[in-house]
């Protein structure tokens, strides 16, 4: 299966993700542009093409986003257990 990425970036006014076919459209929130991408990957997924969705760190290398519950976490959930 042939390997994808999918890097999720900032944009002047939002989010967008950038592939193999280009830059997507850009979303208002990180949220919406991850969600984007995985609607992107698993169209993909039909014509054997496996894709990975990364996203930049502070030092400027590439990270594979992980599943969406550790993309982000719930509403109204600090992840710090209620010691905000």
């Amino acid at each position: 299966m042939t390997r994808v990425y999918c890097d999720i970036v900032p944009q002047a006014n939002g989010w967008c993700f950038l592939c193999e076919e280009g830059q997507s459209a850009v979303y208002p929130t990180y949220r919406l542009a991850v969600e984007a991408a995985r609607q992107y990957s698993e169209s993909q997924s039909a014509v054997r093409k496996m894709t990975v969705i990364r996203q930049q760190d502070l030092r400027g290398r590439m990270l594979e986003v992980a599943g969406v519950t550790q993309a982000w976490a719930p509403e109204g959930d600090t992840g710090t257990g209620g010691r905000a």
